[in-house]
């Protein structure tokens, strides 16, 4: 009599049936692993995150009317965007104006500034004090005030709200407690 040993098949087709289980197991294992891997890469809060280029957008709404019937009328509204290009230091004058009696202050960011290429005026004082720090912008220069952030982070950007507070500045910076040199 013949001994089989401990792991022989019992016939020869339950082999080939362990072999397709183990096979079909495998794919099925690639299969959700791919799906997983797929699931992940599309995911808005995976992968690097960038910081586009300052740039401001101004948003339009234009009215659609659509004629359905006779006599009838459907208006819609559709959003369109621009993209405005941040122009070169070169072509923004700004003014730096200090708030918070830090001597020299205004004068050592002016410097700064020119450094980096802007064009600058005469740095000044400002009363009141403000907290935080102020871009004011004239209009048409959004995108280089919040482009000039790099210089002020903690400041906070707002149209210009006095037209005679800087004649010839097209940005107004004012220093506010908060700011570290």
């Amino acid at each position: 009599m013949t001994n089989k040993g401990k792991h022989s098949s019992r016939t020869h087709g339950t082999f080939y049936r362990d072999l397709t289980i183990m096979i079909l197991g495998i794919l099925v294992v690639g299969a959700v692993v791919f799906l997983l891997l797929y699931w992940l890469a599309d995911s808005p809060t995976t992968g690097p995150t960038t910081t586009p280029p300052v740039a401001a957008s101004t948003s339009t709404t234009d009215l659609v009317t659509t004629t359905t019937e006779p006599g009838t009328s459907t208006t819609t509204t559709a959003a369109t965007s621009t993209t405005v290009p941040v122009r070169d230091p070169g072509e923004v004058t700004l003014v730096v104006l200090n708030s918070i009696g830090l001597d020299g202050a205004a004068g050592r960011l002016t410097s700064e500034l020119g450094a980096a290429g802007y064009q600058t005026l005469t740095p000044d004082d400002y009363e009141p004090e403000l907290t935080p720090s102020r871009i004011w912008y004239r209009e048409g220069f959004a995108a280089e005030a919040s482009a000039l952030l790099e210089f002020v982070p903690d400041a906070t950007i707002e149209a210009i709200p006095d037209e005679t507070l800087q004649v010839g500045a097209d940005i107004v910076m004012v220093l506010g407690t908060g700011y570290e040199e």
